[in-house]
């Protein structure tokens, strides 16, 4: 996969398996890396007039950031079950 590439919203959602609405999010308010350091999703002009592509590394690096930050109110919680 070339992580240079720029996609269309739905289908970089789509790879890295969450909501389109969630890339707007994080082109407009950014996400915490792993290290504490705000980014955002690097974009350019789509061929549509209006319409964003996404840089595929950069929306695999969110979704992999999000997902490891134990603040993230999305982050799944697992249930321990004792027996």
């Amino acid at each position: 996969m070339n992580l240079d590439a720029y996609l269309p919203r739905s289908q970089a959602a789509a790879i890295a398996g969450v909501l389109p609405d969630t890339l707007a999010g994080w082109h407009t308010r950014g996400w915490i890396t792993t290290d504490g350091q705000r980014r955002t999703l690097s974009t350019r002009p789509g061929r549509r007039r209006g319409h964003l592509t996404y840089r595929v590394g950069d929306v695999l690096d969110a979704a992999r950031d999000t997902a490891a930050n134990p603040r993230n109110p999305g982050r799944a919680v697992q249930v321990l079950v004792l027996g």
